[in-house]
């Protein structure tokens, strides 16, 4: 295993004296084995070696125990050290996310920040071949493309895993041989985090049911979705380039594109635009691509605070203040022509499409409110868009406000601003509460042959838990 290293060390210009590694040990097998393996070379010419390790508060005296272990570690090999206690649970809690997408982001914050202070060359990870397919299986059971596939690699940017290929039970092997005492997490034992119910319950029943070299297929297909993801990665950056102007992108020059290429380069410019491509999902590509097919000007909520919007033939991206006069000036124009989606708002996805007739499934869905119908003919121009003073609706019984309508259907204040409408634009006249009333504008008879059903369901976004 120490052989394999060197070669990967080799390869990527890192056996040398004059290098610097930061090594992120948590104390635990794989981690541990890596720092010995490392200590070994670098006493036969190898690179210089900091060690660096994160103490994520999550298990109390544990996790200071981790800690210590790690630093006596190093002390007895005359390594330097480097440590950081920090408070994970309460991050997850401020940002709404899991512990483990929270412990991964302030790990490497961490890293990231030790690194520049020693003016490291790299950042070395223990990441093994097993990690690599539970992420792979993770990917694939959440949703993803062949970026997602490509998981991780040997050589990421300043990452450096040269332990990718290598099994757990190979590194436990080692581990052994060289009389290493490793921590272990107790954390890693419990199924209540989706990584560990694939490494204990997924993994073992499709070894056993399916195919007992499922680990061996999914690394080759992380592989070859590497080397797919770099060669059309080469090809989206230069169509970026070629789409982008001042203030955002060309959607003439989107629009020419295959959608493969599409969604590569809208992820290039949400990395550029917003500094960071972590948890930019399917869901947020498609609410970007759905830019391409509106008319005139568009808009949708972001994840972070950030809002695209559509204007003169370019998608830009800006944070927009959250002040409630900023979000009753927002609408979005709704075609007729064509079937047509909005990815996005208010949490809301909403589809517009044009029938011929209405089915029993139709029935059933107006009746449950999750759609309205209305003859197209008789419809003036229409735009989704949140309330605004002054906003009515036209009832069998007559006029009435909005006010007094989400009132009596006891809709709690503090949803009222927030829920999306169906309005007439230019007016204060509503079409439909979303999942609620309608006008009697417009209606459906047995002589409608042009229907317009708008549709909508509550978005769910995805709980991200890759770990790394």
């Amino acid at each position: 295993m120490q052989k394999h290293v060197e070669r990967i060390l080799r390869a990527h210009g890192f056996f040398n004296p004059a290098r610097t590694l930061l090594v992120a040990c948590s104390g635990g097998t794989d981690s541990l084995a890596l720092l010995d393996i490392l200590d070994v070379l670098r006493a036969a010419g190898g690179a210089r070696v900091i060690t660096a390790h994160y103490e994520h508060g999550i298990r109390g005296a544990a996790s200071r125990a981790d800690a210590r272990f790690v630093e006596e570690f190093c002390r007895a090999r005359a390594l330097p050290f480097v440590c950081e206690s920090g408070d994970v649970p309460a991050y997850a809690r401020a940002h709404k996310m899991s512990l483990e997408t929270a412990a991964r982001i302030c790990r490497y914050d961490f890293l990231h920040r030790a690194a520049d202070e020693a003016r490291a060359d790299a950042i070395v990870l223990a990441h093994h071949a097993d990690d690599l397919v539970e992420t792979v299986l993770l990917r694939i059971l959440r949703g993803t493309g062949p970026a997602g596939l490509a998981a991780m690699r040997v050589r990421d940017g300043r990452h450096l895993r040269p332990l990718l290929s290598i099994t757990r039970a190979a590194i436990e092997a080692y581990a052994a041989e060289r009389g290493l005492s490793p921590r272990h997490d107790a954390t890693n034992d419990v199924l209540d985090a989706r990584r560990n119910r694939v490494r204990h319950e997924l993994l073992p029943a499709l070894r056993a049911q399916y195919n007992p070299a499922v680990g061996d297929a999914l690394t080759r297909l992380s592989a070859l979705a590497a080397e797919e993801d770099d060669f059309l990665s080469s090809l989206a950056r230069a169509e970026y380039s070629r789409a982008r102007c001042e203030v955002g992108l060309s959607l003439e020059v989107l629009r020419a594109l295959h959608p493969a290429l599409q969604r590569r380069v809208l992820r290039i410019f949400w990395a550029e635009e917003t500094g960071t491509a972590q948890d930019f999902s399917y869901l947020h590509e498609e609410r970007l691509r759905a830019f391409l097919t509106a008319e005139g000007t568009a808009h949708a909520e972001m994840q972070g605070g950030w809002h695209a919007y559509s204007r003169y033939g370019v998608l830009a991206l800006c944070r927009l203040p959250a002040h409630k006069d900023a979000l009753e000036n927002r609408e979005i124009l709704l075609p007729f022509t064509r079937e047509y989606a909005i990815m996005n708002f208010q949490g809301t996805e909403f589809h517009i499409r044009r029938l011929n007739r209405m089915t029993a499934d139709d029935w059933r869905r107006m009746e449950a409110r999750e759609a309205v119908y209305a003859d197209r003919a008789a419809l003036p121009p229409l735009v989704l868009r949140t309330r605004r003073a002054g906003d009515y609706m036209q009832l069998p019984i007559g006029r009435k406000k909005l006010k007094e309508i989400l009132i009596d259907d006891k809709i709690p204040r503090e949803e009222r601003d927030a829920m999306p409408l169906i309005a007439l634009a230019d007016t204060h006249e509503i079409f439909w509460i979303a999942g609620g009333r309608r006008s009697i504008l417009a209606p459906v008879t047995e002589s409608t042959h042009d229907i317009l059903r708008i549709s909508y369901t509550k978005e769910r976004e995805p709980n991200d838990e890759r770990g790394y």
